[in-house]
C-alpha cells in the first residue's frame, strides 16, 4: 500500500452489548431499550445505512420481550439489509463451554436471526478471550466462509497480517480478519474520550480526522492490501451520532481514500476482489501480542465452571441420549422444545463476561440460578423419560406391591458398573424382610 492512506476504507456502525458485565442483565436491558430504539429510528430515517446488533441474535430476544409489537418492524430492518443478526445466539467464551454447546449456539443462533429476516453470514466475534482451532470447521459447517475477531494473536501477526487463511485441523479454511486497533477502532468518531460517546457531548470533525489517521497508520504496518475496516461503535453504545458531518470531514482530509457506509459483507466482497496475497495460519488462537486475552479468569469462581459442566454433560450426555430412545425405541414424543429452552437458557451463561467469572457478584449470582435452573429442568426430563420406559405403578391397584427400578445406559456403549441409590418405597409400609428383586425376565 502506498502511504498510510488506504484506497478504500469501510465504515460499518455496530454496538458491542454485554447482556451482564459491570452492570446486570436487567439494568443493561433497560438501557438497550434505549439505544436499540435510536438505531431503529436513524435506520429508518436514513441516517444510518447499516447496523451490525454484535452478532448475537439474542439480543433482539431480549429487546423483543418488552416491546413485542416491534417484531415486524424488526423484520422489515433484516429484509431491508439494514441491520445484521447473528450468526450467533450469544457471543461465548470458547474454551470454557462444550463443542456441543459452540455448535447449539450457532444452530440457536440461526433460528432465531432466520425468525428475523435472515441471518449474517459473517463469523463476527469481537471480543471473546481467544478462539479454538476448531472455528473455521464450525463456521464453514453453516455456510459462514470469513472470521473477524480482535483477540488470540501472538508473535505471527507480523507474518500473517491484518488479513490471512486462518485453517481448522480438518481442512476448513476462513479469510480471517483481526480488527486493527480493536472492535472499537472507529468507536465515538469526533468524541475525544469514546466512553463519553453516549452523553450529548459536540462531535469534533478534526478529532474523528485524527482518529482516522491513527488507524490508517496501524493499518499500514501489516497491510495485506489497500482496503481498511472501521468499526464504528463500542461497548454499549448507542448511534454514532453527526455520522454524515463527520465523514465529510473525513472525505475533504483524506482526498485519496473512499469512504464507504456499509455491512461486514460489503467489507468481505471488497477484500476478496481485491484479491490480496494472504499467508495460511493452522491452530488456536491464543496470543496476547496486541490485545489481552485475560487466561486467568478461566480458573476464577471455579463454582460457575463446575456447575456449567454438570448443566452441560446432563443435557448432551443424559438427557437428550435418553429422550432420542424413549422416541425411537418407544414411540414417546421427543421434546424437543424442552430441550431447546434448556440449551438456550445455559448458553444464557456462556458469554466471555459471564463464564469467566469476572463480572460483579450480582451478575454471578444470576448466573448460580440459571445454572440450577437447567440442572432442575434436565433431570426432570430425565425423571419423566425414566418413569415412561419403567413405569413406576402397574395398570392395577393389586400391583401396588411392585416398585419398578429403571437403570439406564446413555452411553454409545456397553458397561458394567454397580450403582448405589437410595429407594424409596410408597406406602404402606412393607415388610423389608420379604423383599424380592426381580429382573425383567422375572
Amino acid at each position: 500500500m502506498n502511504g498510510p492512506s488506504p484506497r478504500v476504507a469501510f465504515v460499518v456502525s455496530h454496538t458491542h452489548w454485554d447482556r451482564e458485565w459491570y452492570q446486570t442483565f436487567g439494568e443493561f436491558r433497560v438501557d438497550m431499550d434505549r439505544a436499540f430504539r435510536a438505531v431503529f429510528a436513524d435506520l429508518e430515517a436514513g441516517r444510518l445505512d447499516h447496523f451490525v446488533l454484535d452478532g448475537q441474535a439474542i439480543l433482539l430476544d431480549d429487546y423483543l420481550a418488552g416491546r413485542p409489537g416491534e417484531r415486524g418492524r424488526i423484520r422489515d430492518l433484516v429484509l431491508g439489509g439494514r441491520l445484521a443478526v447473528g450468526p450467533w445466539y450469544i457471543l461465548p467464551d470458547e474454551f470454557l463451554v462444550s463443542g456441543e454447546a459452540t455448535v447449539r449456539n450457532l444452530i440457536l443462533g440461526h433460528q432465531a436471526a432466520s425468525e428475523l429476516g435472515g441471518v449474517q453470514k459473517v463469523g463476527y466475534m469481537p471480543d471473546s478471550f481467544g478462539h479454538v482451532a476448531q472455528v473455521p470447521q464450525l463456521l464453514r459447517g453453516v455456510g459462514i466462509d470469513s472470521f473477524i475477531y480482535t483477540r488470540g494473536n501472538g508473535d505471527e501477526i507480523d507474518r500473517l497480517g491484518w488479513e490471512f487463511a486462518w485453517r481448522a485441523p480438518d481442512g476448513s479454511e476462513v479469510l480471517a480478519i483481526n480488527q486493527v486497533r480493536g472492535s472499537c477502532n472507529a468507536g465515538g468518531l469526533g468524541i475525544h474520550e469514546i466512553w463519553h460517546a453516549h452523553t450529548p457531548r459536540e462531535v469534533d470533525p478534526d478529532r474523528a480526522v485524527a482518529q482516522a489517521r491513527e488507524i490508517f497508520a496501524a493499518h499500514a504496518e501489516r497491510a495485506r492490501g489497500d482496503i481498511v475496516l472501521l468499526n464504528n461503535g463500542c461497548d454499549h453504545f448507542p448511534p454514532p451520532r453527526d455520522l454524515a458531518r463527520v465523514l465529510a470531514a473525513l472525505e475533504e482530509a483524506f482526498p485519496g481514500t473512499e469512504f464507504r457506509r456499509g455491512s461486514f459483507v460489503d467489507y468481505l466482497e471488497a477484500v476478496r476482489a481485491s484479491a490480496p496475497t494472504l499467508e495460511a495460519y493452522e491452530g488456536e488462537l491464543l496470543g496476547g501480542r496486541l490485545h489481552h486475552i485475560l487466561s486467568g479468569v478461566w480458573s476464577t469462581r471455579m463454582y460457575l465452571k463446575q456447575a456449567n459442566e454438570r448443566a452441560l454433560v446432563l443435557l448432551a450426555d443424559t438427557v437428550e441420549p435418553l429422550a432420542a430412545c424413549s422416541h425411537f425405541l418407544h414411540g414417546a414424543e421427543y421434546p424437543a422444545g424442552q430441550i431447546d429452552t434448556c440449551w438456550k437458557e445455559l448458553l444464557q451463561n456462556h458469554p466471555h463476561d459471564s463464564i469467566c467469572g469476572c463480572s460483579t457478584d450480582e451478575v454471578h449470582r444470576e448466573m448460580e440460578t440459571r445454572f440450577e435452573s437447567v440442572i432442575r429442568a434436565g433431570e426432570q426430563l430425565v425423571r419423566r423419560d425414566l418413569k415412561d420406559l419403567a413405569p413406576t405403578f402397574g395398570p392395577c391397584a393389586e400391583d401396588d406391591h411392585q416398585t419398578v427400578l429403571c437403570v439406564a445406559n446413555p452411553l454409545p456403549f456397553d458397561r458394567t458398573e454397580v450403582l448405589r441409590r437410595l429407594v424409596v418405597l410408597q406406602p404402606p409400609a412393607v415388610d423389608t424382610s420379604r423383599l424380592v428383586l426381580l429382573g425383567d425376565d422375572g
